[in-house]
């Protein structure tokens, strides 16, 4: 039990020093034997005296303290308000001749201490209560006790007046804990709710508070919108390398050494230009935010933007920006980004649809070289939802085996026997047309199913080959080989080996076995690739490089491989009778081949004039329609028996020379020396 609930503060306000005297004797003799009483009551109030123990009433004393004038009870109520001591009850004096009188002191009081609970003493003489209420008002802290008074009454007034005050004090005390619950916990949810949407390591808006803020932006999109909002979706070249090569450690400063270069390029007065017609409902204090998505993902939000360019202005900033030097500890290190822009309208749905527009054009750019920029149209977004289409239809189709092999001969064009076959993949989608395999095989690439697919297209193919091969007499056999085309992944994979034996012993695979792989791969897998190769070759499987001159090819082929056989790509080929260039060049391939001791396959042969070009050069191999088109192992079967049908065999058979007319400079062709 407190202090105050125990002793109740009272003040005396009289001129009088009788009436203090009085007042003194009221309050502080007021003890009494009530014993009789207290058993009357455990008796007949109480069940039991037990109970009567388990409630025990403490009387409560008074502290009395003494003004003799109005100016002396306002200085003590001074005094208890700044001690933080306040009295619970004043007994005022109405008639006070000297100084201020009992309303004017009441009234002073009540400016110190307003929650003061107040006991006007008058006599009927004094003031009637009209006058007192027209004075002080209406109040309930306001009691009148009129002269002459009985001593219970004076007490009484006290205990109920002050017991009224201490229950005003505890519910402001409670009132105020609970006001300073509120505070914590609204403080509390402000900080979670900021936590929510805060980047731990940058401090930056993350995805929620993103897509919260793209939902406003929304919101305000219209006809009437006369200025343009964008999203720039970004992430790190390189950043991968650096974070596993330095340590996340480093990795961790580096983003934050960005996020703060971006919060440097879209300051307000660093942003181009800003349009500052604000439209009726239009959020003017909306500003540009930096966002990090997460790992090496930020977002750039620009928000009314004058001209739609201004975004292009500030996605060129942040990509000359970020290619500069950071430095990490005593390192300098250098990254680029690639940033895909999207512009926001009243045609998206939601923030989710904003941001995958912004992503897809990142992606976009990021596709057409480091450190480009690209605006988003809708052709990005339908080419994304087709690619995850075939990426749906082709894993359905790996899984039924829905593929189907073709396969195309090679001639010799000295000998004019068909000495090999390559397998052609097939694939008919679920709207019945054919799926290019220029189409459907770097899918598998990116998406990790080439060495399944890749391994399904040997053993079926080899199958059939066995199947078709078994079926001639010895005496009648071709002698062929399997030529069957496989990714540099494959390669890069050290049990492709074991695996490849294990389709050889399945399909019980006796036959002449070249592998047919690209130049252009993922570089990671050259050195184990490298190996795998060599270990083939001593196995004495033949490596093929294939479609030699598209892309980024390079004579060190020759050098770095164990080849035997290099197929120079159709687009030479069918070129070689009208462009000097691709001619010169399929010469010099030809030749130097020669020196190198491989043999050259030209693919794409249509024509007889390509043909005969090529015998004269000394072409090995040639591959193309005017031998077959490619065939079913029926049709292959067909073929081999009767290979005369083929009209490139007949032409190569036949004496008669079709003429020609020879690019300008090829007459003499090109004259290597061996050394």
């Amino acid at each position: 039990m407190t202090k105050f609930e125990t002793e109740r503060r009272i003040l005396i306000v009289d001129d009088q020093s009788q009436i203090h005297e009085t007042f003194a004797r009221i309050f502080q003799d007021h003890h009494r034997n009530e014993d009789d009483l207290d058993d009357f009551e455990a008796r007949f109030l109480l069940d039991s005296t037990e109970q009567a123990k388990n409630h025990p009433v403490t009387a409560p004393v008074f502290s009395l303290t003494h003004a003799y004038s109005g100016e002396e009870g306002v200085h003590e109520v001074q005094k208890s308000v700044d001690a933080e001591q306040r009295f619970s009850v004043a007994f005022v004096d109405m008639r006070m001749p000297q100084g201020m009188d009992g309303l004017e002191t009441i009234k002073r009081l009540w400016r110190i201490d307003s929650d003061l609970q107040v006991v006007i003493c008058t006599a009927y003489s004094d003031h009637t209560w009209d006058d007192i209420v027209a004075s002080l008002g209406y109040s309930d802290q306001l009691l009148l006790l009129r002269k002459p008074f009985e001593q219970d009454e004076a007490r009484q007034l006290a205990l109920a007046l002050s017991e009224k005050c201490r229950l005003s004090i505890r519910q402001e005390e409670k009132l105020k804990l609970l006001k300073n619950e509120v505070n914590r916990r609204r403080k509390a949810e402000t900080e979670l709710r900021d936590m929510a949407h805060r980047d731990a390591l940058t401090a930056l808006p993350n995805r929620p508070f993103l897509i919260q803020k793209l939902e406003q932006v929304l919101a305000n999109q219209g006809p009437r919108r006369r200025s343009h909002d964008a999203i720039l979706f970004l992430d790190l070249d390189n950043f991968k390398i650096i974070n596993d090569s330095l340590g996340h450690a480093a990795g961790d400063d580096l983003l934050n050494q960005v996020a703060v270069r971006l919060q440097e390029c879209v300051r307000d007065h660093d942003t181009a230009s800003r349009c500052s017609d604000s439209i009726d409902g239009e959020d003017v204090s909306a500003g540009d935010e930096t966002i990090r998505l997460g790992g090496d993902e930020f977002v750039v939000l620009l928000e009314r933007l004058a001209q739609r360019d201004d975004a292009l202005l500030v996605a060129r900033r942040i990509v000359q920006r970020i290619c500069e030097p950071f430095t990490l500890g005593d390192r300098m290190v250098t990254v680029g980004t690639s940033v895909g822009v999207a512009f926001i309208d009243d045609s998206l749905t939601d923030g989710h649809e904003a941001l995958r527009n912004a992503d897809t054009a990142m992606y976009q750019a990021k596709n057409s070289g480091k450190g480009q920029i690209a605006v988003f149209d809708q052709t990005m977004h339908d080419a994304v939802v087709a690619r995850h289409d075939l990426e749906a239809q082709l894993r359905v189709a790996l899984r039924d085996e829905k593929f189907e092999l073709r396969y195309q001969p090679i001639v010799n064009l000295k000998t004019h026997q068909i000495q090999g076959v390559e397998v052609l993949s097939r694939w008919r989608g679920p709207d019945g047309e054919y799926v290019p395999p220029s189409e459907f095989v770097p899918v598998a690439e990116e998406i990790g199913l080439i060495s399944q697919f890749g391994e399904w297209v040997l053993e079926r193919s080899m199958r059939e080959f066995s199947a078709m091969m078994a079926s001639f007499d010895d005496d009648n056999r071709p002698d062929v080989y399997l030529g069957v085309n496989i990714s540099r992944r494959q390669l890069g994979d050290p049990f492709f080996i074991d695996r490849l034996q294990a389709i050889i012993d399945r399909t019980k695979f006796k036959w002449s076995l070249k592998l047919e792989m690209s130049e252009n791969g993922d570089t990671r897998h050259n050195e184990r690739s490298l190996q795998t190769m060599l270990d083939l070759h001593q196995s004495g499987v033949g490596i093929h490089i294939d479609d030699f001159g598209k892309g980024n090819s390079s004579l060190t082929c020759f050098h770095d491989y164990p080849i035997e056989t290099v197929k120079i790509d159709r687009t030479f080929t069918a070129s070689i009778t009208i462009d000097h260039g691709h001619a010169i060049i399929t010469q010099a391939i030809v030749q130097l081949a020669h020196h190198l001791m491989a043999s050259i396959v030209c693919q794409g042969v249509e024509s007889a004039n390509q043909l005969n070009l090529l015998q004269q050069w000394g072409c090995d191999l040639g591959q193309g329609y005017i031998f077959a088109p490619p065939l079913d192992i029926v049709e292959l079967e067909r073929l081999l028996i009767t290979p005369g049908e083929s009209d490139g065999i007949k032409i190569l058979k036949s004496s008669v020379v079709p003429p020609i007319n020879l690019p300008t400079g090829l007459g003499q062709g090109i004259q290597l020396h061996s050394p």
